[in-house]
């Protein structure tokens, strides 16, 4: 049996890459397949973090192994989806017959490689035959169906059919019309692919699938599904990783045996049709959108919220259309005179709801099931500050990084940035945290480069941490200046503070800080120091080799007007 080509097209997320080539790897037929990989470049105004992005997927490709031959083609420009797979297909077919096309947000059963080269070998001559797909997330079946509508995640067809696909929409369109198959190209009716194909054509949307699709109709071509999906999409909302519980595609159990029988009519199922239609219409359109009174509106999105919308759109939802955080205020308040007396009115920092939520977080980082965590926070991709990088790699001393993360958390910026670490052959992570957060933490999310200690003295027992990390850690101490004094005591070769709030006053400030709801429900005291009075604590032992404002947090103003804003630093011990 003659292999095809592996095609994979990516840009800028390595985590949901290594997923995807991770099920690649485990397939049957993968160590006798070529790999081919598409880097698509940076847009011209890309952020720092973006770019970062894409040059740690580059520099996973290039660790890549486990198939016979692999070619990676990086581009120095932004093309978009529809070129890079329009002229990356091009590219191919000069050199083979066949290929086998998927996304990099995509992971497959170990019996997707089998199916898709015995179907294109079954079925070269059959020209009725337009593609092989296998994402079958709608159809419960008991055989291989063909239909209409090709597969664009995870697919594969032959050079002479990919010859044929036409670049100009305007062309389709007509073609459509003139041929009374508008109807049939809009499922009856039931979408609106017609509008979608128009705002192609006139530059509106970038779609290569929507042409795809009208040349299957307008050839009168099928694609083959498997009877059970040998394929999942993985990369929902913006970047993004699902959550099990609200993304429709997360429970779909793909193929675990061959499923290469092809004596089936080539004729399109009509049945898989329907439940196309049925099947995305309970995903895309929820019944809030035909409800013009606004109550019935919230209502409508809070009982469909968990099926309907992925979950990392949830908190856009909760804060800008439910308002369920609404009745409740959060942000900095009051100017106390004394820590104890704003300790009085908040409710700390040690309530269990608070571990629970960041643990639940953490662990769905270190399992692979989220991408980045902050504040027990789950985001769709991962946050970086390019100075707390840049600070990390000058602290690295003969391949070794030995940090201690004082109020660390369950180690959120470790997991944060365990990608970048992959090349240090040394690398120790201790976090020194509160009594029931160390307890968890060596119960549940310790591996070996990652350690839990109740008091920095423990953790130089074990280990010899020469770079001390402080991350919106010191405003949350009765005496900071104290806890300064007490830090530089240690001696450690590098400091590096960051994410630190001040105070553009020329008095310093105690506040109390209430945490969005949303996020979970806690109040505690906060300083804003001074940036002066704070540098000035360290210069007697240490000098300052940069600082940096922080990325994640925006300059904002208290009550009384008040401006504040939030800081790092990166200081080196003076011999």
């Amino acid at each position: 049996m003659n292999l095809s080509p592996i095609v994979i097209f990516c840009y800028n997320r390595p985590l949901l890459l290594k997923q995807t080539i991770g099920a690649l790897q485990n397939n049957l037929l993968a160590s006798d397949s070529d790999l081919i990989i598409f880097c698509d470049g940076p847009k011209q105004d890309a952020s720092q973090e973006n770019l970062l992005e894409i040059s740690l997927v580059r520099e996973y490709c290039e660790s890549i192994s486990g198939f016979k031959n692999k070619t990676i083609i990086k581009s120095e420009v932004n093309n978009g989806l529809q070129h890079s797979i329009i002229n990356g297909l091009n590219k191919v077919f000069k050199g083979y017959d066949t290929a086998i096309i998927i996304e990099d947000d995509v992971v497959t059963s170990p019996y997707f490689l089998d199916f898709m080269n015995k179907a294109l070998n079954f079925y070269e001559k059959k020209l009725k035959v337009l593609s092989i797909g296998s994402w079958n997330y709608y159809y419960s079946t008991n055989e291989n169906f063909f239909n209409h509508m090709p597969d664009t995640i995870a697919w594969a067809t032959w050079k002479d059919r990919w010859c044929q696909f036409e670049q100009d929409g305007k062309k389709l369109h007509d073609l459509l019309e003139s041929q009374s198959l508008m109807q049939k190209f809009n499922l009856n009716g039931n979408f609106d692919f017609k509008n979608m194909l128009k705002q192609q054509y006139e530059g509106k949307v970038s779609s290569w699938a929507i042409r795809w699709t009208a040349l299957a109709v307008l050839q009168d071509t099928l694609t083959l599904y498997p009877k059970i999906s040998l394929s999942k999409h993985i990369g929902f909302g913006k970047d993004s990783t699902n959550c099990e519980d609200d993304d429709f595609n997360a429970n779909l159990i793909l193929a675990d045996e061959c499923l290469a029988q092809f004596d089936i009519e080539i004729k399109e199922d009509r049945r898989s049709i329907e439940k196309f239609i049925e099947f995305e219409k309970i995903i895309k359109n929820s019944p809030a959108s035909k409800i013009e009174d606004v109550k019935s509106i919230k209502l409508s999105i809070k009982k469909t919220l968990k099926k309907v919308i992925p979950y990392r759109l949830k908190f856009f939802v909760k804060k800008n259309i439910l308002k369920t955080d609404d009745t409740q205020t959060h942000g900095w308040f009051g100017n106390y005179s004394s820590w104890q007396t704003a300790m009085r009115e908040c409710g700390g920092y040690d309530a269990g709801n608070i571990l629970n939520k960041v643990k639940d977080s953490v662990l769905k980082v270190r399992n692979g099931e989220a991408v980045y965590e902050r504040d027990s926070v789950l985001f769709d991709n991962i946050q970086y500050s390019q100075s707390l990088i840049n600070a990390f790699k000058k602290s690295i001393s003969d391949n070794q990084l030995h940090v201690v993360d004082f109020g660390g958390s369950l180690g959120s910026t470790y997991f944060q940035h365990k990608e970048l670490f992959n090349n240090i052959q040394d690398l120790k992570w201790s976090v020194v945290e509160q009594k029931h957060f160390v307890d968890c933490g060596k119960r549940d999310i310790e591996i070996e480069a990652l350690k839990f200690y109740y008091t920095i003295d423990e953790a130089l027992l074990t280990q010899r941490p020469h770079v001390l990390l402080l991350s919106s850690v010191i405003p949350y101490f009765e005496k900071p200046y104290q806890l300064i004094e007490s830090l530089l005591n240690y001696k450690f070769d590098y400091i590096i503070i960051d994410r630190t709030a001040f105070i553009t006053s020329e008095k310093e400030r105690i506040t109390k800080q209430i945490v969005p709801s949303f996020i979970y429900k806690a109040s505690y005291p906060a300083w804003f120091l001074s940036e002066a009075k704070f540098i000035e604590a360290f210069f007697k032992k240490y000098e300052l080799i940069d600082e940096f404002k922080s990325p994640f947090d925006s300059d904002s103003v208290l009550e009384d007007g008040v401006e504040v804003y939030r800081k790092g630093f990166y200081f080196k011990r003076l011999c």
